[in-house]
């Protein structure tokens, strides 16, 4: 009986730390092919930091969503104005200090959307309790009967930027002078990045997290740790970037390749994969995806190029449901061992049900791609030499 009630509290607390985790019913990010991105400034208005903040994006030609605090709401009204006349997406905002209690902090809510309903006679996206809000913020939030936006991390300097992808959601500090003067850098970097800044509002995908979307959060948090025991890291900071490469053993019998190389099996060797997440996605626009793998194999020469930690292995490999793509790119594409093609086309199937695709049932056979490096970088990394 002891064990029982026990058991209760145990399952309890673990269904809302699975809640909180995956951000269930809460605005995190979008999913589509669109090279979009959130930015999300939190506190404020500001006399002092918000209009240079609307001068950058301004100046950048892109907008933004600003999450609104009631206390500056209050006192800057017209300000308030100003950001929504510029075209920018207005929310609430519960700074993370405001409250101890869910119930405040769900009362804060509710009087942040008044005030701002009040100034600009029309009601707010939702509200935002912070990038990383502590139990009471988010039960409060989850109770106040708002939509909750919550994206995925808080950014405050140029680092910060490195490994976002396409949809996610930033949340930016907004009554930063440092930030405003270091916006207008960091939207150039992006653009040059080829990401495309949006409000809320026009993120294409945005919508609630949903419990079946519990599959596809947990496989990315799989490769997240998996990326951090195998030391694999993603290959280029374009929106367009498709690939994570790292060092791994070539697992195969001694295979010759279509340039006249050898690589032997136990042999050290540049190993990448592919997003699977961003490749679904890609599938609504296979135009589109075709450029951006394009592309990624060209971030990937180039890398194998001029990366010290990745020129000096001798070939390049990857094993996916994609290797009869890769072929048309120059690799020699190597059946796998019946054993093993069965594990990874499951795994692949589990993938496929995880992120959505129409027909999982579809059968996907997984293969080996392998290249030699020089041939790859020679085909690959040179301008005007990106063919297929």
């Amino acid at each position: 009986m002891k064990r029982r009630t026990l058991l209760l509290p145990a399952a309890l607390l673990t269904a809302a730390g699975v809640w909180r985790w995956s951000g269930l019913g809460t605005l995190r990010r979008a999913r589509s092919a669109q090279p979009g991105l959130g930015l999300l400034f939190e506190g404020g208005p500001d006399p002092r930091v918000t209009p240079a903040l609307l001068g950058a994006l301004e100046g950048a030609g892109v907008r933004a969503t600003f999450a609104l605090d009631a206390a500056s709401v209050r006192a800057y009204p017209d300000l308030v104005r100003r950001i929504a006349a510029a075209g920018h997406d207005v929310v609430g905002f519960v700074p993370p200090a405001a409250a101890r209690w869910p119930w405040e902090v769900a009362s804060r809510a509710r009087g942040v959307v008044a005030e701002l309903r009040g100034v600009l006679e029309r009601g707010p996206l939702g509200v935002s309790v912070g990038a990383r809000p502590g139990w009471a913020a988010w039960l409060g939030g989850q109770g106040s009967g708002l939509t909750v936006i919550r994206g995925q991390g808080q950014l405050s300097g140029a680092s910060g930027w490195r490994g976002v992808r396409p949809g996610a959601v930033l949340h930016v500090p907004g009554v930063d002078s440092g930030v405003a003067a270091a916006l207008p850098g960091w939207l150039g970097a992006l653009r040059d990045r080829e990401f495309e800044v949006h409000p809320l509002s026009g993120l294409r995908g945005l919508r609630r997290e949903r419990a079946r979307d519990l599959p596809a959060t947990l496989l990315q948090e799989v490769d997240v740790w998996y990326d951090r025991v195998g030391r694999i890291r993603r290959v280029g900071d374009r929106a367009s970037s498709l690939f994570r490469a790292g060092v791994a053993p070539y697992p195969l019998a001694d295979q010759r390749l279509r340039d006249g190389a050898q690589v032997r099996r136990g042999e050290a060797l540049v190993e990448f994969h592919l997003d699977s997440a961003r490749l679904t996605e890609l599938a609504e626009r296979p135009v589109a995806g075709r450029r951006i793998v394009t592309a990624s194999v060209r971030d990937l020469a180039r890398a194998l190029r001029d990366d010290p930690d990745l020129n000096g292995y001798p070939a390049v490999f990857s094993i996916s449901i994609f290797s009869d793509v890769l072929g048309l790119y120059g690799f020699t594409v190597v059946d796998l061992p019946l054993a093993h093609q069965r594990r990874l086309t499951w795994w692949s199937r589990v993938i496929r049900r995880a992120y959505g695709v129409s027909d999982p049932s579809k059968q996907h056979v997984p293969k080996l791609a392998v290249m030699s490096r020089e041939a790859f970088v020679q085909r690959h990394a040179q301008p005007g030499r990106d063919q297929t």
